[in-house]
């Protein structure tokens, strides 16, 4: 290019590109983990989405469970530490984190539920995990529950509550110690006082378990509280409408004098009372009255408190980790990509990725990352972030680059298609509708699905070559390749098209793509040969015309994804349950390869894009996005 600077949010006014974000010498620190279970994968997603807070009652340490995986703060210093999936995790997603007495780790991740047979198409299960030696270990007594809540006791075990019961564990080696059946629904939160005194909440309200039976501590059902905490005689309840505060002498429920309106989301003690969030706000509460932190009210969901000492409280967000104390509550981040890009603490990435294109330069390649809230630009040779202040919080769904223009096309939700040029500026095809549904390129010519038809680049315009409206099928395009020149392919929600260039004629496919959903389409050039891959909501084709092979072991697997490796003649299929390599041999395509998040570093089991590119000692990058982050293979 002869200017690339695409003036991508920088924090200070330059005239090149690539320069790094300034960081303070004071900026926390990044320890890497001394070990990782998949060495060939890396995973690069935020962590500021906080789901749960747990402190390590021996050395201070700070757990957080993010959407992007664990992130740990060392007590009494700014230094952190970032695991993933390929540190053991079954994906990025983690749900809840808990710290025993003996300083073991433990959370609960959400992860697909397993069979004998492979992975079942049902919903979310959530595993328990520890850690050791900086290697997350499946737990395996309790491998197919689904958990709801984590918390420890004082005598050092750890207990958890599932759907299916309640269970006591004392070392992460040995079966559970107890069993409990579970009290209807799975619990929201559970505190275990001495001697199995158990006390939990869930969809039916509050239950405590006496004499071998859960019993509802009120008449019907209530569905409003959120948590709980046992604190010497008092039971305090957190719910949609405020704080409840049930003296156990008396059984009396008390209502706080002057607390804000508004759901409690997090409770924790402390020796004057507890920390609690109400409202957005932070405050400390005694038997009947409320204090507030400070004025500061939150704009984001507060999901967890924990607290060291009594003059300053760690508040867990979705935006993000808070410090609070009597003087004022601010920001304790990471202050690197991807938690925070540019200069702003404002700017994060997003970890919904849902388009990504390679731009390939003369000294480097550069990965344009569309995400649910924004576009982001990676440069793949120094590793350097940037965030295109143009596209701020848009739907990115597609982006594809022109490079003898010098322009990325980048499809969103609500702004339709714009073209990103060197200089910043904007080109807007305002003759295309929004939203943009793909980008393809294919016999030297560049293509757009829209929801009304399909658009083709030309003369530096795009113009609609094909309407929905005259498909021979009742269904709307979705996806479309070519590489010949004579005739290209066409899928839609109601099957496989073949499409005349010069007559401008399409025809369904007989068989069985001729009805299919199509959602994915690649055409690849061997020779004097072609041969297209046909991925739909229920497996994979390949095939020519009128002979067409499907994929038996992706069958009833959405397709959501294919690239191909020109370097191996291999395919890589995306799909809802994993990511997958194939090679022909033997007369049929086969999986050479599966990769899901119990066998590899994949952050998501549902693949949403693929892109590759080459690293600087040769291998290839395969970069994967799904909806917990980007992940990365080298092989």
């Amino acid at each position: 290019m002869s200017n690339p600077d695409y003036q991508l949010d920088l924090p200070v006014l330059v005239s090149a590109e690539n320069l790094p974000i300034l960081v303070s010498d004071n900026a926390p620190q990044e320890e890497f983990p001394k070990d990782k279970k998949y060495t060939e994968w890396r995973n690069i997603a935020s962590q500021r989405h906080i789901r749960d807070l747990a402190l390590n009652p021996i050395n201070g340490d700070l757990w957080l469970a993010t959407g992007g995986g664990v992130l740990r703060w060392f007590g009494g210093k700014d230094r952190f530490t970032r695991y993933a999936s390929e540190h053991g995790l079954p994906g990025n997603s983690v749900c809840t984190v808990t710290v025993d007495v003996s300083g073991q780790v433990w959370v609960s991740s959400e992860q697909w539920a397993k069979c004998a047979t492979g992975i079942l198409p049902g919903g979310h299960f959530r595993g328990l995990y520890y850690l050791e030696n900086d290697i997350w270990q499946p737990y395996r007594y309790l491998e197919e529950v689904k958990i709801s809540c984590l918390t420890t006791d004082s005598t050092g075990k750890l207990w958890v509550g599932t759907d299916s019961g309640i269970y006591a564990i004392a070392n992460r080696e040995s079966k559970p110690v107890l069993e409990l059946p579970p009290a209807g629904f799975p619990p929201r939160a559970m505190v275990i006082n001495k001697d199995n005194d158990i006390w939990l909440c869930n969809a039916t309200g509050v239950h405590h378990y006496q004499n071998s039976a859960w019993i509802p501590t009120a008449n019907g059902t209530q569905p409003d509280i959120l948590t709980l905490l046992l604190q010497g005689n008092n039971l305090w309840l957190g719910t949609f409408r405020g704080l409840i505060r049930i003296n156990l002498t008396t059984n009396i429920p008390d209502k706080i004098d002057n607390m804000p309106p508004g759901e409690v989301t997090a409770i924790f003690p402390c020796s004057q009372g507890v920390w609690v969030a109400c409202g957005g706000q932070i405050g400390l509460v005694t038997e009947n009255s409320w204090k507030p932190l400070t004025n500061k009210r939150f704009n984001t969901p507060i999901t967890s408190l924990v607290t060291a000492s009594d003059e300053e409280v760690w508040i867990g967000t979705h935006d993000g980790l808070w410090r609070g104390s009597k003087e004022n509550i601010r920001r304790h981040l990471t202050d690197t990509p991807p938690d925070v890009i540019g200069s702003s603490p404002e700017r994060f990435f997003c970890n919904l990725v849902q388009a990504l294109s390679v731009q390939r330069l003369a000294d480097r390649s550069i990965l344009w990352i569309g995400t649910a809230r924004g576009l982001f630009r990676y440069n793949l040779a120094i590793e350097d972030w940037r965030r295109n202040c143009r596209f701020d919080t848009q739907d990115i769904r597609a982006i594809t680059n022109i490079p003898e223009q010098e322009t990325i096309w980048v499809a969103s939700w609500s702004k339709g298609l714009q073209g990103l040029k060197p200089e910043n500026q904007l080109q807007a095809a305002s003759d295309i509708p929004e939203p943009i549904l793909a980008f393809t390129v294919g016999s030297g010519n560049y293509w757009a699905v829209g929801l009304d038809g399909l658009y083709r680049y030309n003369d530096s315009a795009w113009t609609r070559v094909i309407t929905n409206l005259k498909l021979p099928v009742k269904g709307w395009l979705q996806t479309f390749s070519q590489v010949v020149a004579d005739h290209a392919w066409l899928g839609t929600s109601a099957g496989l098209l073949l499409y005349k260039t010069n007559t401008k004629e399409s025809s369904p496919i007989t068989g069985s793509l001729g009805s299919a959903d199509v959602r994915f389409l690649l055409a690849i050039n061997r020779g004097e040969s072609e041969l297209l891959f046909v991925g739909t909501n229920q497996g994979l084709y390949a095939g020519n015309l009128d002979k067409w092979e499907s994929v038996s072991e992706l069958e009833n697997r959405q397709i959501t994804a294919l690239v191909w490796d020109f370097n191996d003649n291999s395919l890589w299929v995306g799909t809802d349950r994993g990511l997958f390599r194939l090679q022909y041999r033997d007369n049929s395509w086969q999986v050479v390869n599966e990769f899901n998040i119990h066998n590899s570093g994949l952050g998501e089991n549902r693949v949403i894009a693929i892109a590759m590119s080459a690293g600087d000692s040769g291998e290839t990058q395969l970069w994967v996005g799904t909806a917990c982050g980007l992940s990365c293979y080298r092989y």
